[in-house]
């Protein structure tokens, strides 16, 4: 069920009313059910996996909790704790495992919809070149909507019940599953933390007009740059499909729309789910904060889909050993996690490559700040305006790889339009 739909302008006429109402327990049970009904409408069997999931990374975490609380039990008098030390080093030792576990079961069915397919078809091609046939038979698998917003929500809720920020009392089933199928943030988040929204759905607040109303105007700023700014600039983006047929200013054009296509599309269902949540009563995190008028990548990615670069910073980022290990390890860890951001965007390489080019444009801003940062001018809105071109024309490039069918056909286009440039200089 999408937000643009029909159905779902029905789903929200039955769902809102309802909703408030009940009184506040019966409205979480109510809600947690009317996001199920939303994801079962896309494919009722897909509703049986994330449910199985939710299930299944829950009981690790309680057994998590179990296992460190019985491991940080006291020592005793007599013999200075050793033989509670042994203990407590099995104990921490299970619940080291049961998070490796978890979070190995949430990437392992990610993997397996996602990503089996772009494995065999990466394996035949390489056979196909070496032997000329395909050895492995192409599978059919319908990959179960959101299912990268629902991976990153598990492991995001499994570290932080292992790393102690989640205690034991402010765990519940019922605020788990309604922390996975709040339906506003379901399809295209923003990617939720579990800690905050648990505040939230214990005190489930009262129905505030100021709250409604400005949930309401969101919903309608989402979906006036839904309609009129993205799918307008989307008009102009199907060259990229076929760069081989098409001249290069049509291309140059092409990629432009697309630029303003994917923001407005992006930061228009951002905006509706942000709405939708707050006519709820709940806040969830902003996504999109002025991104293309920042002065370099860094900024950029501060600023664009800002839930999911804080989940790449905590949960990719540091623990490869963020900026602790020296300079070379830094910039390792900034390519390796934008790589794997690239992966979860897209099941296709020129996804990866799109990573990789956030993650060494990252990767070249640090050493620039590294050898020029103490001789670089301060200030100036003319400065700001160049670096904002240039981060704008950077992201801009990267966008070929993210729009483009594959590839190959993203070579071309870099292709037509640098020879272009070219033959104007």
């Amino acid at each position: 069920m999408i937000f643009t739909t029909g159905i779902f302008a029905v789903f929200l006429a039955v769902v809102l009313p309802v909703y408030w109402l009940l009184p506040a327990r019966p409205r979480k049970v109510f809600l947690a059910v009317a996001g199920m009904v939303f994801y079962f409408y896309s494919y009722p069997l897909h509703l049986l996996l994330v449910l199985v999931m939710t299930a299944a990374t829950y009981v690790i975490a309680v057994g998590i909790l179990r296992a460190r609380e019985t491991g940080e039990a006291p020592r005793s008098a007599e013999d200075g704790g050793l033989n509670e030390a042994p203990a407590a080093e099995r104990r921490g030792l299970l619940a080291k495992i049961l998070a490796a576990l978890g979070i190995c079961l949430a990437a392992g069915v990610l993997g397996y919809f996602k990503y089996w397919k772009m494995v065999v078809a990466t394996l035949n091609g390489i056979s196909r070149h070496l032997h000329h046939e395909a050895i492995f038979r192409q599978p059919e698998i319908l990959v179960p909507l959101a299912i990268s917003f629902f991976t990153f929500e598990f492991i995001h809720f499994l570290v932080d019940v292992y790393q102690g920020k989640i205690p034991r009392e402010k765990i519940g089933f019922l605020d788990y599953l309604l922390f996975i199928f709040f339906f506003p943030t379901l399809v295209s988040g923003p990617i939720k933390r579990y800690q905050g929204f648990r505040e939230q759905s214990e005190a489930m607040p009262g129905f505030r007009v100021d709250d409604f109303l400005d949930g309401a105007r969101r919903v309608i700023l989402g979906l006036a740059q839904k309609f009129i700014l993205a799918d307008t600039a989307g008009q102009f983006t199907g060259a990229l499909a076929a760069p081989d047929q098409v001249a290069a200013r049509v291309l140059i054009l092409a990629v432009y729309a697309y630029s303003l296509k994917i923001y407005f599309d992006f930061a228009g269902y951002s905006d509706m789910a942000i709405g939708l949540a707050r006519m709820l009563g709940f806040r969830v995190p902003e996504n999109f904060d002025r991104p293309y008028f920042q002065p370099d990548i860094a900024a950029f990615w501060r600023h664009w889909h800002m839930s999911l670069s804080t989940w790449i910073r905590d949960y990719l980022y540091i623990p490869l050993g963020g900026n602790r290990r020296g300079f070379g390890r830094t910039l390792f860890n900034l390519v390796a996690a934008f790589a794997i951001c690239g992966l979860w965007h897209g099941s296709a390489w020129n996804f990866v490559v799109w990573g990789l080019w956030h993650g060494f444009g990252l990767a070249g801003y640090r050493i620039w700040r590294r050898c020029f940062g103490d001789r670089l001018p301060r200030g100036g809105v003319l400065l700001r305006a160049v670096n904002v071109f240039i981060t704008f024309h950077f992201v801009t490039a990267g966008w070929i790889l993210f729009a483009s069918p594959s590839l190959g056909r993203a070579l071309i286009t870099f292709q037509k339009i640098i020879g272009a440039i070219w033959r104007v200089l």
